[in-house]
C-alpha cells in the first residue's frame, strides 16, 4: 500500500471519527486533524489530548500531550489514583524535549476497515474517560 493510500484511508477514518464527535461528544472542542492525530483540548494551553493511528507500528493510541513538566510532575504524583479511576494503566513518559506523555495504546491495522469502528469507539471512549479526569485536575493545577 503506497503513502498515498494510507493519507486516504487516515483521512476518511478522521472524518468518521469527527462525524461521531459530532453527534455523541459536545464536551470536545476538536481541532481538525492533521494526517495521523487528532487533537482535543483540555482547558490548558500547557496540555491537550491527541488520538493518533499508526500505520507503520499497526496502533492506535490515546494520550495526554504536556508542555510544562511541572505539570506532568503533579499529574505523576496521583499516577495511582488515576489510573485506578480510568481503570487501565498509562504509559508515563517524560521526556527531554518540549513535551511529555501519558499514553494509552491499542492494536489497530488501518488498513482493514472492518476495525474501525472498534477503533473509533476505543479512541472516543479513551479520550472521554481522559478528558473527564485529566481537565478536572488540569483545573486543579
Amino acid at each position: 500500500m503506497t503513502e498515498t493510500d494510507i493519507k486516504t484511508l487516515q483521512e476518511a477514518y478522521w472524518k468518521r471519527l469527527t462525524e461521531e464527535i459530532i453527534d455523541n461528544y459536545p464536551e470536545f472542542k476538536p481541532r481538525h486533524p492533521d494526517r495521523n492525530a487528532y487533537y482535543l483540548p483540555l482547558g490548558s494551553r500547557f496540555a491537550h489530548i491527541s488520538m493518533k493511528v499508526n500505520s507503520r507500528k499497526n496502533i492506535q493510541e490515546c494520550k495526554i500531550v504536556m508542555t510544562k513538566k511541572e505539570l506532568f510532575d503533579y499529574l505523576k504524583e496521583f499516577k495511582k489514583h488515576i489510573e485506578d479511576d480510568l481503570g487501565f494503566s498509562l504509559d508515563w513518559d517524560r521526556k527531554n524535549g518540549v513535551e511529555s506523555h501519558i499514553t494509552i495504546s491499542n492494536d489497530f491495522n488501518i488498513r482493514n476497515e472492518d476495525e474501525w469502528d472498534g477503533a473509533i469507539r476505543w479512541h472516543l471512549d479513551n479520550a472521554s474517560k481522559m478528558h473527564l479526569i485529566f481537565s478536572a485536575m488540569i483545573d486543579d493545577y
